[in-house]
């Protein structure tokens, strides 16, 4: 039995939940926000994100999905992965977060969501969403059923611009990808990808701008093929765009095949598996990373 400072969240939110600071709120299931329907979070209020196998859940892991017209309203977010008695773990394996939008049809991992008119737009507005411990690995065995495949932290699938309104990502920890972006386009005062599994940011044609903060620490493990930047260019270019006079800090394998436009930053080793550092202030001009037809 859940303590009384636990609430379980489960199947579909529909009017509108508010979620109170102070009090734990645990995703044990495939959960949705529905189209039409709104999440209010008080801030500092914490969602955890149950780990282990749901045969239910379509992807087979509990997540908390944000469908096509559905709002958030949050100061800030913190969501974690949980066991089975509603502790917080330091351990991936679960479905993560996802949010759907209306700017641009897009599929990834068996989910899909396909572009509407204006009136079917979601709305995600926070001052920061953080997230740890969030997705899952690959499973140790080999599987041929893709939704045993690994899955990130922290996803956005055709999101557009006028969409998005939140202002600061932080991704601990993510048993894939820190953040994927597939067919979506949003702005970011800060980013901060810390130890992610694989690769820190991940855009399958997305553009990402980010205005005051970009962190990435990929440091290097034995993980084979694990970079900072990962561009997939399937239905277009891909582009992470850096403001003048952000500050950033990012490290580990910087991406094959990735063009880099900065007087600011040096140049990556052309050695796929080279590690590169660069922290510093861009007080020069904006830099752009970006991909136009090759991953």
């Amino acid at each position: 039995m859940a303590r009384q400072d636990h609430q379980i969240l489960d199947g579909s939110i529909t009017g509108t939940l508010w979620l109170k600071a102070g009090l734990l709120y645990v995703v044990t299931s495939d959960v949705r926000v529905r189209k039409g329907a709104t999440l209010v979070v008080e801030d500092g209020a914490t969602i955890l994100i149950q780990n282990g196998i749901v045969p239910s859940s379509e992807i087979r892991h509990a997540a908390l999905i944000f469908e096509q017209g559905a709002t958030l309203k949050a100061g800030r977010l913190f969501i974690r992965a949980c066991d089975d008695r509603f502790r917080p773990v330091k351990q991936a394996d679960n479905g993560g977060v996802w949010f759907f939008g209306a700017y641009r049809s897009a599929e990834k991992d068996g989910l899909s969501v396909t572009a509407a008119p204006a009136t079917s737009a979601s709305s995600f507005s926070a001052a920061l969403i953080a997230a740890y411990y969030l997705g899952h690995r690959d499973p140790i065995t080999e599987s041929a059923d893709p939704v045993n495949d690994d899955r990130d932290g922290f996803s956005l699938m055709g999101v557009g611009p006028q969409e998005w309104d939140v202002a600061e990502v932080r991704s601990y920890h993510s048993g894939d990808d820190g953040i994927d972006l597939t067919n979506s386009q949003i702005r970011l005062q800060r980013l901060r990808v810390v130890a992610p599994t694989e690769d820190g940011i991940n855009l399958s044609s997305s553009t990402l701008q980010v205005a005051r903060s970009l962190h990435v620490d990929v440091t290097m493990t034995s993980v084979f093929d694990r970079d900072i930047f990962d561009f997939e260019t399937d239905d277009g270019p891909s582009y992470v765009e850096i403001a003048q006079h952000c500050h950033v800090d990012i490290r580990g394998v910087f991406g094959d095949q990735l063009h880099l436009k900065s007087p600011d930053m040096p140049a990556p080793n052309a050695a796929d598996n080279e590690s590169y550092r660069f922290k510093a202030f861009l007080r020069q001009s904006p830099a752009l990373i970006y991909s136009l037809n090759e991953d």
